[in-house]
């Protein structure tokens, strides 16, 4: 892939940015783009060619039922890219789609397993001891020795261990009976997702 710097000229043009999102929600071929689009397609074939060029997308054949195989473009699923701007900081990052830590996913695997026991189950007395143990679990990952802040994975893989240590904690207040500790928690839980997403 590209620079940042490259990447962000590319998609600073306005056709390029409204076949990616075209290409986001399906695959799509060359005249469909350009009748979306309004856009005659030599011009659509040389902004594929750019896009493909930076490796944000890429082409490959499927077989039409209307006759001869026919080329889509989707979007690579290799990369991410996340730009943000506000007052304190103004950040481009690139990074993968998928989280690559192993500690974090093996963690998972394991912690999803138990979440859908936690879900299962309806003995509230082993739901709570199944969340206790989340809670444990989610503590060993919001505590990794290995944490790199800045890291995209490491930033994931807290975000998410604290999701799944608030949770725990809410269904262990349902479970002794208080319940308006748990839906406190859990507005507490909203109310900090939603902090950063809406406007100051």
């Amino acid at each position: 892939m590209k620079s940042m710097g490259g990447v962000l000229q590319i998609i600073g043009n306005e056709n390029r940015r409204k076949i990616l999102t075209l290409l986001s929600k399906e695959p799509h071929y060359i005249s469909q783009i350009a009748k979306k689009l309004d856009v005659t397609q030599p011009a659509i074939l040389k902004h594929l060619s750019v896009l493909e060029g930076a490796g944000l997308i890429e082409g490959f054949w499927r077989k039409s039922p209307l006759g001869a195989a026919r080329k889509y473009y989707r979007i690579c699923d290799s990369v991410g890219l996340e730009i943000a701007i506000n007052p304190q900081r103004f950040k481009v990052a690139r990074h993968p789609q998928r989280m690559s830590c192993p500690k974090c996913l093996e963690m998972e695997r394991v912690i999803g397993q138990l979440t859908e026991e936690i879900n299962s189950t309806q003995d509230v007395s082993l739901k709570a001891v199944k969340a206790q143990k989340l809670s444990q679990m989610a503590d060993g990952l919001l505590s990794c020795k290995d944490y790199d802040e800045g890291n995209w994975n490491c930033e994931n893989c807290r975000r998410v261990a604290s999701l799944r240590k608030d949770a725990s904690e809410i269904i262990l207040h349902v479970s002794r009976g208080d319940i308006e500790s748990g839906i406190r928690r859990l507005t507490e839980t909203i109310n900090q997702l939603m902090s950063g997403l809406l406007p100051k």
